[in-house]
C-alpha cells in the first residue's frame, strides 16, 4: 500500500498533484507544509488525521498561500486515498536518520 501510496504521490496513478505543492520530497514548498516532519497543521498526524485532509482538502490554508482541492484535485478512490495517507504517514514516521 505505501508503495502505491509513493506511485500517487508523485503523479505516477490517479492523477494527483502532491509534489506541486508539497515538494518531490515532501519536505514542502512556499505552496505547502513539509509532510516529512512531526508539525501538522491539521490534525494530529495520525493516520485517521491525514487521510481526512486529504479527502476534504483544505480550502482556506493556515500558513500557506494556495489551497488544497479535496484529493489534491484528482479522482482518488478510497483505496488510493489509504494508500497515499500510509505513504505520507510512513514519512513523518520513519527512523531518524532515514530520508524519504
Amino acid at each position: 500500500m505505501v508503495a502505491l501510496g509513493d506511485r500517487i504521490y508523485h503523479g505516477q496513478v490517479g492523477g494527483a498533484t502532491c509534489t506541486g505543492c508539497h515538494g518531490a520530497h515532501a519536505t514542502g514548498t512556499a505552496l505547502g507544509p513539509d509532510l516529512s516532519d512531526t508539525q501538522w497543521l491539521w490534525g494530529d498526524g495520525s493516520y485517521a488525521a491525514i487521510a481526512k485532509t486529504i479527502t476534504s482538502g483544505v480550502p482556506q490554508p493556515k500558513q500557506y498561500r494556495s489551497p488544497m482541492p479535496p484529493m489534491g484535485g484528482a479522482e482518488l478512490t478510497p483505496d488510493q486515498v489509504s494508500a497515499v495517507a500510509a505513504y505520507i504517514w510512513g514519512l513523518s514516521h520513519r527512523a531518524p536518520g532515514k530520508q524519504p
